[in-house]
């Protein structure tokens, strides 16, 4: 029989039979690399039909060229429960109707004829199986680095499985002639989408807030103009259902993971927290598509294991690098902060970059304290940074009547008057001490890290207070208003939801309070504000409205293509 000719494009065919991407386009033809294959002259070979006749009409006694290259797999971990059987789709063959897998066809090839496999890389989370419950190589009772198989007359159909985020290995697809002979070998990148966190230019899916109405406080108020504002994008959770455990933003993360095949795979990270609301993410959310998983001892938990300690910013470019999905940051100082096992899990991530902030002066200690991103479509960079600021909050006081009440500063905090705050040196010599030593420092290192420019801030006017019983940390005495929710609804619009500081004499009347004066008037013009009551729940819990709500965002779906370059 005579030998096949060779010739590289995009995957097998033999005839008229030709495999493309799932838009009928070829592929690049670039390696793991990043180098091209090196496609030769279309006069290398003539294509023909199965039959020997050629595309001009003549015929050919040589059998049909073999084109031999595959385009690279980028799929989504498979850890969710698609079946419902209660078992992890991961530690079952796959089966028939599984939506987390990816595939790589191998069309027919001639009688005789087969086809080898094998495999370099992380095998421990990654496999490929022949059809569904035919297990080739890669993770299985025992690592497997090579098989070879016959395709059926109608070729195969390779499914491709990840174990995790992340996740690289090389396949090597060797076409064998009838003597075993090495005819075509093409090299195939299989990857695994890493674990994506969400950033605040992405559009909001869907919205949760706790629901109490307890002796120590109700955010009914709050929970009104959630529902007023997003509709069917919000759904409240019955405080009772978990001991009116309010801080649904500390319990849970939500994260995902993309695949080129069309796979969307939701993560939601739950804390090590572990109070009322645990159950939460496992009783609510967890299902097929959705799988909740954790990093971290839970007997090691700290204050600053809450998610309001984990945030992510929106795509920057830094000293020439782009991050299209933005950069992760978190508390963590040494071995202080995030648990380390989760911050060693972001870290792997790679296409996010995390980078760590001091938070370590703050009473509870979350990012969300002091800083938060708003799209600002306006902006160079479509977003501004948010930053608490107290030279801004002393200017504001400054200006207002000394003798001006504030009637929830007096029954709360111990100021009953605009003047009482502007004369406490103490107070005042905390937070000049606070801003030389600790936010004007965060500034340098959000600037360093994001690539900023003193025209990409906003700052907020912030003062803090020292809480008793807390080695000296300080919290919010004026309701932390960059702890805010940013929601992007279908509808074009983005809604902020903020802490209404009260600062004013008649509770009733925001239009008098010259805190949402000065926040409004520093806000991007496309931005709708609502300030929602969180006083008595959140604000004198020492957290704010972001600590106590939680959302989905709808994913960029292209990692392949713009964060490539990251891994």
């Amino acid at each position: 029989m005579a030998k096949l000719s060779v010739r590289w494009l995009v995957m097998l065919t033999l005839g008229p039979a030709v495999a493309c991407g799932d838009d009928g386009s070829e592929p690049s033809g670039m390696t793991e690399g990043g180098s091209d294959t090196g496609t030769p002259d279309d006069d290398t070979t003539t294509a023909v039909t199965t039959t020997g006749q050629t595309l001009d009409g003549t015929t050919t006694d040589d059998p049909p060229p073999i084109e031999w290259e595959f385009p690279p797999v980028f799929g989504v971990i498979n850890a969710d429960d698609d079946d419902a059987n209660g078992t992890n789709d991961w530690y079952q063959p796959v089966f028939d109707g599984e939506d987390d897998v990816s595939t790589l066809a191998i069309p027919p090839v001639p009688d005789g004829y087969s086809v080898h496999l094998s495999m370099v890389g992380d095998l421990a989370n990654a496999r490929v199986w022949n059809g569904p419950g035919a297990f080739a190589l890669g993770s299985g009772n025992q690592i497997v680095e090579s098989y070879e198989f016959t395709p059926s007359p109608e070729g195969a159909e390779l499914l491709v499985e990840f174990g995790s985020d992340n996740v690289f290995a090389g396949l090597s697809i060797t076409l064998l002639d009838e003597d075993g002979a090495e005819v075509a070998t093409a090299p195939v990148e299989l990857r695994s989408s890493p674990l994506i966190l969400n950033h605040h230019l992405q559009p909001t899916e869907h919205v949760w807030v706790v629901a109490v109405n307890a002796g120590w406080g109700t955010n009914a108020d709050m929970v009104a103009v959630y529902e007023d504002v997003l509709g069917d994008h919000f759904t409240p959770v019955p405080g009772p259902s978990y001991g009116n455990d309010v801080w649904i933003q500390d319990e849970i993360q939500p994260a995902y993971g993309i695949g080129d095949q069309g796979q969307r795979a939701d993560t939601i990270i739950d804390s090590i927290r572990d109070r009322e609301l645990d159950p939460f993410a496992e009783n609510e959310l967890e299902g097929p598509d959705v799988n909740v998983r954790t990093w971290g001892n839970p007997a090691q938990v700290t204050s600053w294991d809450s998610f309001g300690n984990l945030e992510n910013s929106p795509p920057v470019t830094v000293d020439g690098v782009d991050y299209p999905l933005g950069r992760i940051y978190y508390g963590r100082q040494g071995d202080l902060g995030i648990h380390g096992d989760m911050a060693a899990q972001l870290v792997a991530q790679e296409v996010q970059a995390p980078f760590e902030l001091d938070t370590l002066w703050l009473c509870v200690g979350h990012v969300d304290e002091f800083a938060t991103f708003v799209p600002d479509p306006d902006s160079p960079k479509g977003f501004k940074l948010l930053l608490a600021d107290v030279p801004s909050a002393w200017a504001l006081l400054e200006s207002l009547p000394p003798d001006m009440a504030l009637p929830r500063y007096g029954a709360d905090h111990g100021y009953d008057t605009v003047g009482e705050l502007l004369v406490d040196a103490a107070l005042r010599n905390l937070n000049d001490d606070l801003q030389a030593d600790e936010l004007d420092v965060i500034r340098e290192v959000f600037v360093t890290e994001l690539g900023l420019e003193e025209s990409d801030i906003v700052y907020m006017p912030s003062l803090f207070e020292t809480i008793g019983g807390c080695g000296g940390g300080v919290a919010a005495l004026i309701p932390g208003m960059v702890n805010l929710i940013v929601s992007n609804l279908p509808s074009g619009e983005t809604h902020l939801f903020v802490p209404d500081p009260y600062f004013r004499t008649d509770l009733g009347d925001q239009g008098s309070d010259p805190v949402i004066d000065a926040f409004t008037a520093n806000l991007p013009d496309s931005l709708v504000p609502h300030y929602v009551d969180d006083w008595d729940v959140y604000h004198l819990g020492l957290g704010e409205v972001h600590c106590g709500t939680n959302m989905t965002r709808t994913p960029i779906a292209n990692w392949w293509e713009v964060a490539l370059h990251l891994l």
